[in-house]
């Protein structure tokens, strides 16, 4: 009896302290809901705390101040370029060159994806589940968080204007090297140190000032450049194989019924050492053995590729270009099977490495390909260009004409318009390249982007790669609907998801330029908004560069001031089916200030300081 009286007593207060725990559990859980309701409520429309993106404060902000916020501290970063100090000199790498002629040849070296990082930076927090997002918060508000903000860097054409400026600092090092007289005789002469900057080293901590906005100089200084091959490593066997080498009279390079004989006189300025698994051997000097096969050899083996071309007329689609595959001497592979056969092989022809272009719109029936009536067609205006400008233009717009886009191919308007040289047609426009302006080929051929850019919009094609220009330029205006172009990057790529082939035509009606795009509708509707143009702002006062093409204290403006501004518009496509896209195209135009060339006064010489072992 006295046990059960016991347990009796045990049950209830074990249920008795069960339902106050639950009770206070749930109370808690209560609060904690209340409190994470009232927290998202309270910064519904701004960043949770703790939130940054490289170390800036977003508090008290929302996405449209924050945006603009970076987009000023991104704009001062490219207007000042990066900054390098070198002992008591500083130099100053742009990152938009200019263009002294034409905006189109305007670059910029970096792109900043600044509204991506900030909408990431708010949807942190956001959109996960309850109890992640909890989490999320908690973790920024105890600990904070900073987001990094994305770029694209151009790292090649980078680092090929900072080796040019930095050029004049270095003293080149000599490896060893082969030279004959003219009776052929082998001289080995020696090698010698230099003097260099570490770029990989330079190149990274450049890339961690942009990805912080840093704006001090980064300081560099030389290293000691040391050569790979000295002439203590060339061994007489070697010695021996180079000058028997040279007793052979010619080689022979072989391709189908052709063949070209090069004779001592000629190859043995191809001849230079190399290493290989750590042995010093005979080879072939890329630069000299390529400029020769490119002059001597491929004008005679090369045949450009052409694809099929089309045009309307009174109302047919008829052929005015017939298709053939093209021929192209593979100069690197040449050069490497060379090495081999000479070196390697013992033997005096090289038969050349030769590549088959096929054609990727071969003659055909017309008639299978789907072209009836006009998908869209695309306008601008270049009045008040250049004569050259205008030449440009013609030129682009001729080499389009004609052009078939297959279903489901990725159209590029870069890979489309070709070789842009002097070859195919082009003239040269100004373009500054640190303190130097030199001719470049191109100027124009944003005009035939923007249009392509336009036309691909009315005909309601899905655009998979667009830039817009650095700055506003008159010729695109109304500014936001512009697409920028320069070989090989940026490109403006789109999509033909039709199911038939797509016909461009172009026409040119005075200033005005229009492309058509010939198709089989499918019922898709394509709608489209004006631009809305925003935060303009002023250009800045006036740069000026010091150059060394001028007279010392002469000047020369050779670019005018650009207002800032945002565009955007908004494209939208339903398709047969129901199924609809949206897409909002925005743009930001950096504030340009004019630029002025000015004549750099004359310097006393000064050493360029000690140099730094590594």
């Amino acid at each position: 009896m006295f046990l059960k009286t016991s347990q009796s007593n045990y049950a209830p207060k074990t249920m008795k302290w069960l339902l106050i725990m639950v009770t206070i559990f749930l109370f808690f859980l209560t609060i904690l809901g209340l409190f994470v309701a009232a927290y998202n409520n309270f910064f519904e429309d701004r960043f949770f705390p703790g939130v940054k993106v490289i170390n800036y404060s977003l508090k008290n902000l929302n996405t449209h101040q924050s945006i603009n916020k970076f987009q000023q501290a991104v704009d001062d970063f490219l207007q000042k370029g990066i900054t390098y100090k070198f002992h008591d000199e500083e130099i100053n790498i742009p990152l938009i060159l200019p263009a002294a002629a034409d905006p189109d040849l305007s670059i910029r070296l970096i792109d900043f994806k600044v509204a991506e990082a900030v909408v990431h930076a708010y949807n942190l927090g956001r959109g996960q589940g309850y109890y992640e997002n909890f989490l999320e918060q908690m973790k920024a508000l105890i600990f904070g968080i900073s987001l990094p903000l994305k770029y694209e860097f151009y790292q090649e054409e980078f680092l090929e204007i900072l080796q040019d400026k930095l050029a004049e600092y270095i003293a080149p090092k000599a490896e060893a090297s082969l030279r004959f007289d003219e009776d052929f005789n082998l001289e080995i002469l020696p090698e010698n140190s230099g003097t260099s900057f570490n770029y990989q080293l330079i190149l990274t901590k450049t890339l961690e000032q942009i990805s912080q906005l840093i704006k001090q100089p980064l300081v560099i200084d030389l290293i000691l450049d040391e050569p790979a091959i000295k002439q203590a490593d060339i061994t007489e066997s070697l010695s021996t194989e180079i000058q028997d080498f040279v007793t052979n009279p010619a080689i022979t390079f072989v391709y189908q019924d052709k063949n070209w004989q090069v004779g001592r006189q000629v190859f043995k300025d191809w001849l230079m050492l190399k290493k290989e698994n750590g042995q010093v051997i005979l080879g072939l000097e890329p630069s000299t053995t390529a400029k020769y096969l490119t002059q001597e050899i491929a004008l005679a083996i090369n045949q450009p590729v052409a694809d099929a071309k089309f045009e309307i007329k009174n109302g047919r689609v008829t052929e005015f270009q017939g298709s053939h595959d093209g021929l192209e001497l593979d100069i690197e592979k040449s050069i490497i099977k060379t090495e081999e056969e000479l070196f390697k092989n013992d033997n005096l022809e090289i038969e050349l490495v030769v590549n088959e272009i096929k054609a990727a719109v071969a003659t055909g029936s017309i008639n299978d390909v789907g072209i009836a009536e006009i998908l869209g067609t695309g306008y601008s205006d270049f009045g008040g260009s250049p004569s050259n400008r205008k030449h440009n233009i013609t030129i682009g717009a001729d080499s389009l004409n004609g052009i078939l886009i297959k279903p489901n191919e990725e159209f590029s308007l870069i890979k489309a318009l070709g070789a842009i040289n002097a070859a195919t047609g082009y003239k040269p426009e100004l373009v500054i390249k640190g303190d130097r302006t030199v001719p470049e080929y191109g100027g124009g051929l944003c005009q035939i982007g923007t249009t392509i850019f336009r036309t691909a919009l009315a005909a309601g094609l899905p655009i998979t790669e667009r830039r817009p220009h650095s700055y506003r330029v008159s010729y695109y205006e109304p500014a936001g609907k512009d697409a920028t172009i320069y070989d090989p990057r940026p490109d403006l790529k789109f999509v033909n998801d039709t199911p038939y082939h797509i016909l461009i035509q172009s026409r040119i009606e005075g200033n005005d330029l229009y492309f058509d795009f010939w198709g089989t509708k499918d019922g898709r509707l394509i709608e489209q908004s004006d631009s809305v143009i925003y935060n303009i702002t002023g250009s800045g006062p006036t740069q000026y560069i010091e150059t060394t093409e001028l007279e010392p204290g002469e000047k020369n403006c050779i670019e005018s001031a650009h207002a800032g501004a945002d565009a955007y518009f908004d494209y939208k496509v339903t398709y047969p089916g129901g199924e609809i896209k949206e897409e909002r195209f925005t743009s930001h135009y950096v504030p340009w200030p004019a630029r002025c060339l000015v004549g750099k006064e004359p310097e006393t010489a000064t050493s360029t300081g000690e140099v730094i072992e590594e």
